[in-house]
């Protein structure tokens, strides 16, 4: 046996509870978990190569970050609060406009150390050229990614639209971007640890009849369907422009026959609650980006109420600008705390919801469950081990409860990830990366992001956002 993984309550989350397990152990062998259970019953440690002792901690499988767009860390602190109507088009587009690709995998670089650093495995990478983040990021990290290429056939010149200006379409753009999707599949064909997506960017993005064909290209190779669903006031004011003041993303969706198991919709803040439950009834997942969706639309997404309709739910960071972070158990504990806010219940998405959410919910939206988000026998052994015995998680009881969950989602700041395993190979011993360097990382970001906004500086003043007032009158 390659490793085993001693003295730990185990969070398995098998069924469809924690699956708790005190004094537990697992065990791996050739990438994949063998024995998972009490550690009385668990393999002779004499036998292992390695033995990881987690006591005084939590072992859980990998945190699944179900919707990121990495390379957007690059340009973290630059789009942030200005209104939702503004923030694709005068504040983050002027900047990254002007992003180069060592830029864009700088700041993938950058987003995954971090995401990894506080417990997550499993990275939904959404981005155009996304094969060159997945080879030059992904892959030398040993990291499991969901490679979704974008696909829009909106010009990145669209600044100086107005809110009800039709967004013009580029057939041709978009069809180069469906033939990139389609390469990724022979191209990371023979990696377990990455797995193709198509990426019609939104409905307002992509027109009827692109968005059938990309659908038909997933559904031939049992492929998921990422699209921002219903992601905010600019979408909807264009769906009306379109399609008519009678129509919704979510009614054009069902209308053109989208709707369907393939889906992966993503945000639903801007469908009502007859629309998300079309979605869930339908047979779409949703992926919610709480601490995004709250930095730029002042909205709620609604992972708690598409729970309630029993579809798959997962969460992710989304990018930096805006929310300002990729740290999934933050991300849980904002999606447990807005929920309540949101129905005014403070029981709503509880603390053991929420890390289902994170972990399990999320591979089962991606439709990689079979791989990841549970500690099984047979499958891929990504795991983490969190201390609980920190100033910021202590005191951790088992008896009359396990304070330890709630204290994971409530309490942690993602720096009390002790270990982090990706298909069995160690990827954070002790708190420290075993063959990443951050500092290199960060150094690299920072003289890139200056550099950049220093060309972006003109364009991003004459796009006349919030953000300048807000320089002009000394606030930032």
């Amino acid at each position: 046996m390659d490793t085993l993984v001693t003295n730990g309550t185990l969070l398995t989350m098998r069924g469809e509870r924690l699956g708790i397990v005190d004094s537990g152990a697992v065990g791996v062998d050739d990438g994949r978990i063998r024995y998972v259970g009490p550690e009385s019953d668990a393999p002779d440690p004499s036998d292992a190569d390695d033995v990881v002792d987690a006591e005084g901690g939590v072992v859980m499988p990998g945190l699944v970050n179900a919707h990121a767009h990495m390379a957007h860390t690059l340009l973290r602190g630059g789009a942030q609060d200005v209104p939702e109507i503004e923030w694709m088009n005068r504040a983050l587009g002027p900047l990254s406009a002007h992003a180069d690709e060592e830029d864009r995998i700088a700041g993938t670089r950058l987003g995954v150390l971090e995401a990894v650093r506080g417990g997550a495995t499993t990275i939904c990478e959404y981005a155009g050229e996304v094969g060159t983040l997945v080879e030059a990021v992904y892959q030398p990290l040993g990291v499991d990614v969901v490679a979704v290429e974008t696909i829009n056939e909106v010009p990145d010149e669209r600044g100086d639209l107005g809110p009800r200006e039709l967004y013009p379409f580029d057939r041709e753009q978009g069809e180069e971007a469906l033939a990139r999707a389609d390469r990724l599949f022979e191209r990371f064909g023979d990696d377990p640890l990455v797995t193709p997506a198509y990426g019609p960017q939104a409905l307002d993005m992509v027109s009827p009849e692109l968005l059938g064909t990309v659908q038909e290209h997933a559904h031939d190779r049992g492929a998921k369907l990422h699209l921002h669903t219903a992601q905010g006031e600019r979408e909807a004011i264009q769906i009306e422009e379109r399609y008519g003041a009678d129509e919704s993303t979510v009614s054009v969706l069902d209308e053109l026959g989208i709707v369907d198991d393939s889906l992966v919709a993503v945000h639903c803040h801007g469908a009502t609650p007859a629309e998300r439950r079309r979605l869930a009834d339908g047979g779409a997942a949703m992926l919610g980006c709480p601490s995004s969706i709250a930095a730029i639309d002042g909205i709620v997404p609604p992972v708690a109420e598409f729970r309630e309709y029993g579809a798959a739910v997962g969460i992710g960071t989304d990018q930096a600008p805006g929310p300002g972070h990729h740290s999934m158990v933050r991300e849980a504990r904002t999606a447990a705390t807005l929920s309540k806010v949101e129905h005014t219940d403070p029981t709503a998405l509880t603390a053991p919801e929420a890390l289902r959410l994170a972990t399990v919910g999320g591979a089962e939206a991606l439709g990689i469950d079979d791989e990841v988000g549970t500690l099984e026998e047979g499958t891929r052994a990504d795991f983490l081990v969190v201390d609980t015995d920190r100033l910021s998680t202590a005191p951790a009881v088992d008896s009359p409860l396990h304070t330890a969950i709630p204290n994971l989602v409530y309490s942690t700041t993602g720096r009390e990830v002790r270990d982090v395993f990706v298909a069995g190979e160690a990827i954070v011993r002790d708190g420290a990366f075993v063959d990443a360097d951050p500092e290199a990382a960060v150094a690299d970001a920072t003289e890139r992001a200056r550099a950049l906004y220093e060309r972006a500086s003109v364009d991003w003043r004459a796009a006349d956002s919030e953000l300048v007032a807000a320089v002009d009158d000394g606030w930032l």
